[in-house]
């Protein structure tokens, strides 16, 4: 696909589903490889907002890193 203003959805769509595997299969790289360590080890400090009724906070690690730029890549070939 291209980006155009009607394959943004998409794109954004391939960059969160990106994050939350690359976060879950650093997660569970980890698990079962302790010397991969290094991909859990936050690069940001929480990120998020606090309304009182609901709470959201982002932390970005190397591992989500890695997800989105294959989910860019991915993107561009789909």
């Amino acid at each position: 696909m291209t980006f155009e203003r009607s394959h943004i959805g998409y794109f954004i769509a391939f960059i969160l589903v990106g994050a939350i595997l690359g976060s879950a299969l650093g997660t569970l790289a980890v698990k079962y490889l302790p010397g991969l360590a290094v991909l859990q080890s936050n690069l940001t400090g929480p990120i998020g907002f606090n309304l009182e009724i609901i709470e959201f906070h982002l932390r970005i690690n190397l591992s989500a890193i890695i997800g989105i730029v294959l989910g860019v890549v991915l993107f561009r070939k789909v």
